[in-house]
């Protein structure tokens, strides 16, 4: 018999539903759209230069995903992502889901795994940090709370899908810590986002200023509708903005999950996201839009031609070229990259593999410029004996493609 497991994006629609009682609520905003011809879903691959692949965790105990990994100074890195009791069942969310942290003091080479820290106990979805300097880590966290099934109704948490626990989206934190990452204190995290979902790390404006994308249910009154949006904040995460729509989600358009944001310039940014419920059939593609004021307002979403299936990842590289790393969820499924020249406008027609997947159990990538052109980029997928871990690939940056 195949086993049932929740998708990523049954999961999102689920966490939307998780949040008034915690049930996730939103406003129709009625938008027509013409049902949209079929999507080319054609790719054209390559293999960059000097791939070389690693496995950084893969414990048959646990199921391990979503990994981010930073810089921090000198030859250190740290990287974090969850961890949860490995079941026969794939599940998104567990009592005993943590946020495991752990560091390498080589760019990559060798991690140590025997002294791992962890944070969020008891329901640590994910977690996106960054550096600040002077040992300042920040971090959006997206935390719930679950329960086992027998103790649904004695806790007043909703048992909303039989392959998944009873679960409650308390929402969107930022952590930090003073001591690059080695304690994170529970008073030092705030509540910012209630009821939404962090995914992608915040970025630091060249003014100084934190933005922290998150998605979810920002209206009340409906249930099921999911919009990307933004914060602020001018004090390094101590205090935040009210929430800014980047792209704003409808029941005759589609849903908006998991932003990621990048600085092309001052107050210019680029903004990526992943739909579903697509109403007009163009699933699996990712969409992009633009600010020009530091993230105040933004143009309308517009459709690109890349099929992922999963959350985007953009960055910087030292050159100002743009670096998209993604997992696609179609075949052929894989870790995948696509550079841009000219701030997001067009993207590279070659998709870089970075390391091939055996299924569509995949993708989370995180990159750190480890040095000019050279590229560390994890990802999480399942391993020949189908245990879910992380991997790591270092692989050149093309100078055209």
């Amino acid at each position: 018999m195949a086993q049932q497991t929740t998708s990523r994006r049954q999961f999102l629609k689920q966490s939307t539903l998780a949040a008034s009682t915690g049930v996730l609520a939103w406003t129709r905003n009625v938008e027509s759209t013409a049902s949209g011809a079929e999507v080319d879903r054609s790719i054209t691959v390559k293999t960059p230069p000097h791939v070389r692949q690693t496995d950084v965790w893969f414990d048959p105990a646990t199921y391990t995903a979503f990994p981010h990994v930073i810089r921090l100074d000198g030859d250190e890195l740290l990287m974090a992502f969850r961890q949860a009791p490995s079941q026969e069942r794939v599940r998104h969310t567990h009592p005993r889901s943590v946020i495991t942290v752990i560091r390498s003091y080589d760019l990559g080479e060798s991690w140590d795994i025997e002294n791992a820290g962890q944070l969020a106990a008891g329901g640590g979805q994910e977690f996106a940090p960054i550096y600040l300097g002077d040992g300042v880590v920040g971090g959006l966290l997206a935390m719930h709370e679950v329960v086992p099934v027998k103790e649904a109704e004695r806790t007043s948490i909703p048992h909303l899908h039989k392959i998944e626990y009873p679960f409650r989206n308390v929402g969107g934190f930022w952590c930090w810590s003073n001591n690059s990452g080695l304690t994170w204190p529970l008073h030092q995290n705030v509540l910012f986002g209630p009821k939404l979902q962090t995914c992608s790390t915040a970025i630091k404006l060249a003014d100084g200023t934190l933005l922290a994308p998150l998605y979810g249910n920002i209206d009340d009154g409906l249930v099921g509708v999911s919009s990307n949006v933004l914060y602020r904040s001018d004090d390094n995460g101590k205090a935040w903005s009210d929430a800014i729509i980047m792209a704003r989600g409808t029941v005759s358009t589609r849903d908006y999950y998991e932003p990621c944001v990048v600085e092309l310039g001052d107050g210019h940014l680029l903004a990526m996201h992943r739909v579903g419920r697509c109403q007009d059939g163009r699933h699996g593609l990712l969409w992009q839009n633009e600010s020009r004021d530091g993230g105040n307002t933004w143009t309308k979403p517009v459709e690109t031609n890349i099929t992922s299936g999963a959350c985007p990842r953009v960055s910087k590289l030292s050159d100002g070229r743009l670096l998209l790393t993604y997992g696609r969820r179609y075949q052929p499924f894989g870790l995948y990259a696509r550079v841009s020249s000219d701030g997001g406008r067009n993207w590279s027609d070659t998709s870089w593999l970075l390391r091939a997947a055996p299924n569509s159990n995949q993708g989370y990538s995180s990159s750190v410029e480890i040095e000019p052109g050279r590229v560390l980029t994890a990802c999480y997928a399942q391993n020949k004996a189908g245990v879910t871990g992380i991997t790591g690939t270092f692989w050149d940056v093309p100078a055209t493609s």
